[in-house]
């Protein structure tokens, strides 16, 4: 995860945020009706040119106010300038709306060097409304010089945008506890995003994240961990970082390497309060530095080898930068920097130079060129030596599945209609109602054969798979089907289409399905309105908790800014062995012996799959597209996964518990985007958001991110609520 959250650009070219200087020029013009800030840069004329002198006038004097806002705003993601951004948006819309649409007018005076008013001209500006709605307004300039008059307009789109939501980790726990993993692996960035003081996670038996990591609370390391930083899988061109807004305890081996050589910006480890070591650790290699800071060291016990800067830097309280060196055998490749006091009791060798602001104890053991050792230094703290800063919050959550299943809302959800028909009445389909109903027969047994480019060269070749079952329509999953049919594996495709729209499957609540059951979900996504920034597909099929209609939307906090409910009911499910593939994966991992059949557990990927979760193209490989699988489980919800279950799709579920406690799916190649290459056994490809989250076996969690058309997008839809600003469409010339 990024340390420093960065937001897409939120509006089309040409969009302006108005900050605190737009506030007081539209409150200015709201309050006062002139406008004295347009400085017109005024030519002589002569009398033949009165035309051409009235429409420069008019023409200035209208580009000026746009320009003037344009050149004194820029885009800001301070909440009380978004708040004074919608004021003044909320400001120019009154004007526009003022005398039933027809606006507001405002002479303009305009102020010579001398600061008496100069005769260039008479000018009035209108705000109006263009058509029926207030968000679409014309601002025209007219003047009149010596009895000429010119017109010149405006046309401003005035817009409320949406914050979209950016998911950059694989694994992120949103709840306040802290939690243990046990060989969990990680391929991805992973966060712990809450910040409450005093949570500890626990890393054990061989835990690995290959990618960034950024947790509030403490981290405890033993049974060897490896932090592997690579590329950002969002953007490549982004490197990797690990963040511990408190205390990194490593009680037995741990290691923090790159695939990277280090450059501003990445490769490095933050602490923001005390780093203790009574085994060995490992940062950074030879050629692959990684730098270290943070507030107050205790280096103990065995080794301690760094290649890149070591940094003690006062922080808050009690931190006063202070640095003790006293492990068996200790290596920093690279400068040390103590701005409080350096202890060295056993040997501590130092390729670059030490710079202490405070006393050294134990200069003697230090092994470096005695010239490269400063005592009494002033440390800059700039470029290379600038302590990151730990963010005060990762990006908040504000929309809950809650949300997304009772909203009447469009720009929040688009699945509330499809969720609510479960408890109205009006949708009381099930998987066997597709198995018994005569008129879904055609959905028994189904055979579907497509031309499908196979090797990313264009050529299409057909592909027939096999399912027991087929899902065209929302419908709940319930446990009303017969094993002796569809057990065993059954294969089950769910036909998301442009006549299907969104598919939501509601999953019963105390749904149990043991490993005789294990089924094989297929979803394929042929609907054809295509988002053409993304290439995301508009429809998309969805999971969601059985947590009843009784759920009250109770508006959004004024104090957090999240959205608050209540009445969701709690669930639980248990399945063993359920594999979710995607269709356009599905047919590529496996051969033709397994898509013919109707039942039985898949086995491991063909020879010669490679899967690419990178944001590159990796020749060889298969770089599936965002996820249009959400799983949605509201507040109280506790799945248990397990038997070699696999999952690919997205976990939206921040108030509930996922437990993927299963070695997952077998021999699948994963490439980074150098084209290295790794076998996994695999738990879930998507990314997972859980209250807490627990896993168990050796297995790997691989990133992809979710179907930008999901509601998912909307999750985050604003720590600072919306985006306020407008698009200067055209300029007109009457």
């Amino acid at each position: 995860m990024k340390n420093t959250p960065k937001r897409k650009q939120r509006n089309k070219h040409g969009v302006v945020l108005f900050t605190a200087v737009a506030v007081m020029l539209m409150l200015s013009i709201l309050l006062t009706a002139t406008v004295s800030f347009v400085s017109v840069n005024r030519t002589k004329t002569n009398d033949n040119y009165k035309s051409k002198q009235a429409y420069l006038t008019a023409s200035s004097t209208l580009e000026s106010f746009i320009n003037q806002i344009q050149t004194d705003t820029a885009p800001t993601n301070d909440p009380t300038a978004k708040a004074q951004q919608k004021k003044a948006i909320d400001n120019l819309k009154k004007l526009a709306s003022a005398n039933s649409g027809k606006g507001t007018t405002t002479n303009v005076s305009y102020n010579g060097s001398n600061g008496k008013s100069d005769n260039i001209g008479t000018t009035k500006i209108t705000v109006a409304q263009e058509g029926t709605s207030v968000a679409n307004i014309v601002v025209t300039c007219e003047t009149t010089y010596l009895g000429k008059t010119e017109k010149v307009a405006a046309h401003i789109s005035t817009q409320s945008v949406t914050k979209p939501a950016e998911y950059t980790n694989t694994i992120e726990l949103v709840g306040n506890g802290g939690a243990g993993y046990d060989n969990l692996n990680v391929i991805g960035d992973m966060a712990g995003i809450n910040n409450t003081t005093g949570k500890v996670y626990r890393f054990t038996n061989n835990t690995s994240i290959y990618g960034s990591y950024l947790m509030y609370g403490s981290l405890e390391v033993s049974t060897q961990p490896l932090i592997m930083l690579k590329p950002s899988l969002v953007d490549e061109k982004q490197g990797s970082t690990v963040t511990i807004s408190e205390n990194l305890d490593v009680s037995n081996e741990f290691h923090i390497n790159s695939t990277m050589a280090r450059a501003d910006g990445y490769n490095y480890v933050n602490i923001g309060q005390k780093l203790s070591t009574s085994n060995h650790m490992d940062v950074g290699s030879s050629g692959f530095d990684v730098d270290l800071f943070c507030c107050e060291a205790n280096i103990g016990g065995n080794d301690y080898t760094q290649y890149g800067n070591f940094y003690v830097y006062k922080g808050a309280g009690a931190y006063n930068g202070d640095a003790t060196f006293g492990a068996a055998g200790q290596t920093i490749n690279g400068s040390l920097y103590v701005e409080g006091d350096l202890n060295v009791t056993k040997s501590l060798k130092v390729t670059g130079s030490v710079y202490v602001t405070g006393t050294i104890t134990g200069k003697d053991k230090i092994v470096c060129t005695a010239s490269n050792i400063h005592e009494g230094a002033v440390l800059s703290k700039a470029g290379r030596d600038a302590k990151p800063q730990i963010p005060v919050s990762a990006d908040a959550y504000v929309y809950y599945p809650e949300d997304f299943f009772m909203s009447s809302d469009t720009n929040v959800t688009t699945i509330s209609d499809e969720y609510q028909a479960f408890y109205d009445g009006s949708n009381t389909k099930t998987f066997n109602t597709f198995a018994s109903d005569p008129s879904y027969w055609n959905n028994v047994d189904y055979t579907l054969t497509e031309l499908i480019d196979l090797t990313g060269t264009g050529a299409k070749t057909p592909v027939t798979s096999r399912y027991k079952l087929r899902i065209t329509s929302s419908c709940t999953w319930a446990s009303d089907l017969s094993f002796n049919d569809y057990g065993n594996g059954s294969r089950i495709l769910v036909d998301v289409s442009d006549s299907s729209g969104d598919i939501v499957i509601r999953l019963q609540n105390g749904l149990n399905l043991g490993a005789e059951w294990s089924p094989v979900i297929v979803v394929r996504n042929r609907s054809t309105i295509i988002d053409t920034t993304t290439g995301d597909r508009k429809y998309n099929c969805y999971f969601v908790s059985d947590s009843g209609s009784a759920i009250t939307l109770n508006g959004i906090d004024s104090v957090t800014g999240k959205s608050q409910h209540s009445g969701s009911s709690a669930c639980n499910y248990s399945f063993k062995g359920l594999k979710v593939f995607d269709y356009d994966t599905y047919v590529r991992m496996f051969d033709s012996s397994v898509l013919n059949n109707t039942k039985g557990n898949p086995g491991l990927p063909q020879s010669g799959f490679v899967l690419n979760p990178t944001s590159v193209d990796v020749a060889g490989s298969y770089r599936p597209k965002n996820s249009s699988i959400i799983f949605l489980f509201g507040e109280n919800t506790t799945l248990n996964a397990t038997d070699q279950s696999f999952f690919q799709g997205s976990f939206y579920s921040p108030q509930a518990i996922v437990n993927i406690a299963t070695s997952g799916l077998g021999g699948l190649v994963v490439t980074d985007s150098a084209g290295g290459k790794m076998t996994v056994q695999c738990c879930a490809v998507g990314v997972v958001i859980a209250n807490s989250f627990g896993n168990a076996n050796t297995a790997f969690y691989v990133y992809t991110k979710p179907s930008t058309t999901s509601v998912m997008q909307n999750a985050k839809g604003g720590k600072d609520d919306s985006a306020f600003g407008y698009t200067l469409d055209r300029y007109d010339h009457y």
